[in-house]
């Protein structure tokens, strides 16, 4: 007896399993993204959004370098200035630079706060850079 076209069939579902990642890329790509913001996003071929990135969080930077914004230290016995540092290093090789230049903030100045403020959140823009970047090289995001 034939099967009427509207019944539907059950088949067993087959699991497919995705490729584990390599490990070795997502550390090059991550590394990448957090030197040269933007970096991972341009390895995984999103040019435009490679480029947002790189210029919006050196913008942020460059605008609390201008702001005469202060660089927080390890030395200090506060826990939120060694977080403020890390934030500030998480911006990649723009903090190493501007210090082999002999950056220094200048608290004195009107707007040095914000300047602050701005290189913690240039450093931390790019933290969810990496992990934008990391998301979608495990195939999580689109």
């Amino acid at each position: 007896m034939p099967k009427a076209s509207n019944e539907v069939i059950n088949k067993p579902a087959v699991a497919v399993k995705a490729p584990k990642p390599d490990t070795g890329r997502l550390v090059r790509l991550c590394a990448a993204a957090w030197l040269i913001p933007g970096a991972g996003h341009y390895m995984l071929g999103r040019r435009g959004r490679a480029l947002v990135l790189f210029l919006a969080i050196l913008t942020m930077f460059l605008f609390g370098l201008a702001m005469k914004g202060q660089f927080f230290s390890t030395g200090s016995p506060s826990w939120l200035e060694t977080l403020g540092y890390f934030g500030e290093l998480c911006v990649g090789l723009a903090m190493p630079i501007a210090r082999f230049f002999t950056y220094a903030g200048d608290t004195s100045f009107v707007s040095a706060d914000f300047g602050t403020a701005f290189l913690v959140s240039a450093g931390m823009l790019n933290v969810l850079a990496i992990l934008d970047a990391y998301d979608i090289a495990l195939g999580r995001k689109p």
